[in-house]
Order: structure tokens, then sequence, then C-alpha cells
């Protein structure tokens, strides 16, 4: 910048002096110390100028020889400046766009460039997520950190095996307590590894940090406590009820919990929970449970349930259960409402088995049809 601005004042003096050649051979007369200099004002100028060019390419020599012969070396290879930051820019575009050897080839070249801690990173970064290795405990937590997130990557094509990402992970978290992408990698790899009390465990922590949000974190979570139910069946009963309270929608949930009454002798809490749930969600796989454990005493089952409304799944177990207590007419005209407004192919099969017992085989053979188109759809 200071060579920029004597050539610049150079080249503005030499104008002037061009423009007016009677200053520039005017006398100019210097005392100083009981010596008296007599020179042109032209040539004093430029004389100083050639001084400070002098003196700065002097200054310059010696700084390159105190840094020794690397420097000097380093200096004719790359170049000055700017051509050094545009082949490091390039190297940086060839990392980013995974072009040719990714850059690796420049950033070798880069030493004295760039802080060595940075050349290193920028190298780390040109690597497979399978070709990163475990950082040594006096690794530079950068590193440590960025060779566990290339090497966690779960949008890579080819991933190393499940413990060595753990390590990683761990290695990141013990480098950075606390980092919220690490968090979140290290709670879906214990999803993925099936170790549910510890995935129901990252999962929270994930999501009271507010690093992911309740929409995501919440089914996520009602699955790992589903899973750890049927890890645990000691404590079957707790972890289906938190896995419910997380996620009231989830239809595998709600289908075990009902089941896990049952299996605790308990019809009526599996019958009473199962309605409750049918009369907010549209879950068939519910109300075709609900109907295996009500169709033996199903007129009594369907009077109480006559006057409830609901969802639509609760309509078609209402007219499961009028047909199965002999309430023909009725059941029909609930079952054909529900084909009319809300079609589906259990709603068909559901007619289809109906007109089979009525022994309408065109009939039956036209809603088995139209029950398979659904279920390719």
């Amino acid at each position: 910048m200071r060579l920029k601005i004597l050539l610049l004042l150079a080249l503005l003096l030499t104008i002037a002096l061009t423009l007016f050649p009677d200053v520039a051979h005017q006398t100019l007369i210097i005392e100083a110390f009981g010596w008296q200099f007599e020179t042109k004002q032209g040539a004093f100028v430029v004389s100083l100028l050639l001084i400070l060019a002098i003196f700065w390419l002097i200054r310059r020599i010696i700084t390159a020889l105190l840094a020794g012969p690397g420097q000097l070396w380093q200096t004719l290879r790359i170049g000055g400046h700017k051509r050094r930051e545009e082949r490091l820019r390039d190297g940086i575009a060839q990392w980013l766009d995974m072009r040719g050897d990714y850059g690796q080839r420049i950033f070798k070249k880069s030493r004295g460039i760039i802080p060595e801690w940075a050349r290193h990173l920028l190298v780390l970064g040109t690597q497979a997520s399978t070709d990163q290795v475990l950082a040594s405990p006096d690794e530079d937590k950068l590193a440590t950190v960025l060779a566990a997130r290339i090497a966690t990557d779960p949008n890579a094509t080819s991933r190393p095996d499940i413990a060595t990402r753990k390590a990683h992970l761990e290695a990141w978290l013990q480098a950075h307590p606390n980092a919220p992408l690490a968090l979140i990698r290290m709670a879906d790899l214990t999803v993925e590894e099936g170790d549910w009390k510890q995935a129901v465990k990252r999962l929270e922590e994930v999501w009271k940090h507010g690093y992911r949000s309740a929409a995501y974190s919440k089914p996520k979570l009602a699955q790992a406590w589903l899973a750890l139910a049927n890890q645990e069946p000691q404590h079957a009963m707790e972890h289906l009820r938190k896995a419910y309270r997380m996620n009231p929608s989830d239809s595998d949930v709600a289908l075990a919990l009902g089941k896990n009454h049952l299996q605790n002798n308990n019809a009526k809490a599996a019958s009473k929970f199962w309605l409750a749930h049918l009369e907010r969600e549209y879950d068939l796989p519910i109300a075709d449970a609900a109907y295996d454990l009500l169709k033996d005493k199903a007129l009594d089952a369907y009077h109480k349930l006559e006057s409830r409304e609901g969802s639509v799944a609760l309509q078609w177990l209402k007219a499961r259960l009028a047909h199965a207590g002999k309430l023909g007419g009725l059941a029909d005209e609930i079952l054909a409402a529900l084909i009319q407004e809300s079609p589906c192919s259990e709603f068909w099969q559901t007619q289809a088995e109906w007109l089979m017992e009525k022994e309408q085989w065109d009939e039956a053979k036209h809603a088995y049809q139209q029950a398979l188109t659904l279920a390719r759809d």
C-alpha cells in the first residue's frame, strides 16, 4: 500500500514538473549544520524519490534474508500477494464444488500464506467421510470437530461404521461440549444403534435445548418410548403412556397401549382408551382392533356408541358392530354413507364381505375391484 502511494506521488510530481519546467529548473538552496547545498528543484525531487525507493528495496531484502531462504523460495514460487490470494480462492472453490483434486494441491502450497491450523482444516475438508482419522487427544480441537463432522455426515454416500462414528461424536463433544449439531447427530446415532434408553435421553436433550422443534422431536420420542417398551416389558405401561403423550396421533403407540391393557386383563380400559382415541383420530387399525374386542357383544356395544360422534374410523366401527348385531339395514346405510363421503379400500372390502354373505356375487366382485384399485393408489 505504501509503495503504491509512493509511486502515485512520483507520478504526480513528474506530471507537475513536466507541465511547469520553469519550476523544475529553479535553484533550490538548503542550509544545515553550517553547510549549504545548491541544486535544481526537479533534480532534488527525483533524487529524493530514488532514495526512498532504494531504502524500501533494501528493507525488503533484509526482511527476506532474515526470514530465511524458505521465504524467498515461497515468494518466487507463488508470486505476489494478489496472485497467492487468487490461487487460494481457486483452491477453496474446487473444494466447495468438489472439482479436480478438491484443492489439495493448492492447499499444500499454501504454507506461509494462511495459518498452519487453517491450512490443515482445508486439507481435512478435502477427505471423504470414510478417510477421516479419529483425532488424538492433543490434536487441534477445530481439526477434531471438522473430522467428526465430515465422518458423521448423514448424507455421505459412504459412511464409517456405527462404532467409528460414535467415537468421532464423543471426541467432538469432548472438544466442544453441548455442540448442537454433535448432540443432534448423537441422538440420531443412538436411534440407528437401537440403544433406546440413550435415544430417549438424547432426543429429549436435543428438544429441550431447542436444537430441534417439537414437531420433529415428539414423533421421534414417541417411537423411541415405544421401542423401549418392547425392550423393557416390565415397564411397558409407563413407557407407552409417555409415548402417547408425545404423539397421541401415532397409531402404533395407541395400538400398543391398548394391547398392553389387554395383557393386564383390563379389557374395559383398552376399550375405553381406543374409543376415546377414535373420537379424535381417523385411525382404521385402532377401529379394527376395537371391533375384535367388542364384536362378541356387538349389539350392546353399538347402542353405547350410537349417540357418540367422532372420526370416520369410529363410524366404520359402528357400522361393523351394527352388522354383527344383526342390524343389517342400519349397517348398510352407515357404510354406504362412508363410501360416498370418504371412500377407502377398507370400506369397500367391508361392503364386499357383506355382499358375499348375501350371495350377491356380481356386486361383491365390483366392491372387491374398487377395494383393490384404492389399495394400489
